[in-house]
């Protein structure tokens, strides 16, 4: 079988109706929109009033869709908002977003811009279950990886926040303590699923809980509250490095999203 036979799964844009995570580059704030349009002049999103995590989009802002769009064999991620507007119709707020950042997809899994199709690349994968177990597989590294950084820079925010000792200790136990718990509490959740995953019985993505799934991969750490009380550049430095992890995390819900759309 060719690379071209492989390639079996593909499916229409206009067919994908669940919503996607994206997230603004300045603050990181995450939001939920549904994949209006595919085009060579863009991306049109849509943030109903009904989604869970909603964000007004402004004029001129960069977004990460954290969904990889093929176009001539590169990989477009990013962009920033043309235009915006309200639509009492759909009770939702319309944005076109000018793609221009590119970064190479971590799993087979795209939208194309040429063919407005959502397409899955099989050629080293079994079926989408086996895309689908290395994604959760790589999405429990992560939240380990930042059950890491925050274990390290516990005792680093001690010596260089403003905060004097007592206030410190208050931050420490209030937010620090309780971010940790949420991450290792989605982790085990991530852990839980990994049996599930592995099954290659046919409908096992089709059980997929994808508000279960969003929970445990959505961010935990606010970055403008721990930026706002310890301050320091090099804080800074060590939280973005968090934030790059959930950024991969949004790009893996979307994944997920893509295979359970693809497996019904």
């Amino acid at each position: 079988m060719n690379k071209a036979d492989r390639r079996a799964k593909r499916l229409d844009v206009e067919s994908v109706v669940l919503p996607f995570l994206g997230s603004r580059a300045e603050d990181y704030q995450t939001f939920e929109y549904l994949l209006q349009d595919v085009s060579m002049k863009g991306v049109g999103i849509a943030i109903p009033r009904w989604v869970v995590a909603r964000e007004n989009l402004r004029l001129g802002e960069r977004l990460h869709l954290h969904l990889p769009f093929e176009l001539g064999g590169r990989m477009l991620h990013s962009g920033i908002v043309t235009w915006e507007r309200w639509d009492e119709e759909q009770d939702a707020q319309l944005a076109g977003v000018v793609l221009d950042s590119y970064a190479p997809a971590l799993y087979p899994v795209y939208v194309s811009v040429d063919t407005r199709e959502v397409a899955i690349d099989l050629e080293d994968f079994p079926g989408l279950e086996h895309i689908l177990a290395r994604v959760l597989k790589d999405s429990l590294l992560l939240k380990r990886g930042i059950l890491i950084y925050l274990k390290h820079l516990t005792a680093f925010f001690s010596r260089v926040c403003d905060l004097d000792r007592e206030g410190y200790a208050l931050f420490r136990e209030v937010i620090i303590e309780d971010v940790r718990a949420k991450v290792l509490a989605n982790a085990d959740q991530l852990a839980a699923l990994q049996p599930r995953a592995g099954e290659e019985e046919a409908g096992t993505l089709a059980r997929l809980d994808l508000a279960e799934l969003r929970q445990a991969m959505e961010p935990e750490l606010y970055f403008d509250m721990f930026r706002a009380a310890l301050g320091d550049e090099t804080v800074t430095l060590f939280l973005k490095a968090i934030k790059e992890l959930e950024r991969k995390l949004l790009s893996n819900y979307n994944t997920c999203v893509l295979l359970y759309i693809n497996a019904l």
